[in-house]
């Protein structure tokens, strides 16, 4: 069993590092990337669900948050990963699931999926 994971990002390089870590834990698998966030919008809004979906905050033409709160009912978990502060993060999105600081320690995102995991009882089959 695989847990479907998109990313949204308008820098490649942080897509690609996200890319990297998510090909390291066996249980996920990276079903999208977005550079673009009205691209995701269209086609994660018309698609199936996903588990994990990786946000930027900071993107041209449209928020991490407000594209969060139109891909919610797609995603199990909302996952923003920005430069942004966390508590400035928490009073444009409250409802959100975890935060990543940029830049992403391996650590940390491999941290941040087990506690997701572990805390919502998912099952982990490979």
């Amino acid at each position: 069993m695989y847990y479907n994971c998109s990313i949204v990002d308008d820098e490649q390089h942080a897509i690609d590092a996200l890319n990297d870590y998510i090909n390291e834990i066996d249980f996920l698998k990276v079903s999208s990337t977005f550079n673009n966030p009205l691209d995701a919008l269209n086609i994660i809004g018309n698609g199936d669900k996903i588990d994990f979906l990786f946000l930027d905050i900071d993107m041209d033409g449209m928020a991490g948050t407000e594209l969060s709160k139109h891909l919610r009912e797609k995603a199990r978990f909302v996952i923003y990963a920005s430069s942004n502060l966390e508590h400035e993060v928490r009073t444009i999105d409250p409802s959100f699931e975890c935060y990543l600081g940029k830049p992403i320690s391996m650590k940390r995102f491999t941290n941040t999926i087990e506690t997701l995991v572990r805390l919502n009882n998912l099952p982990i089959k490979n």
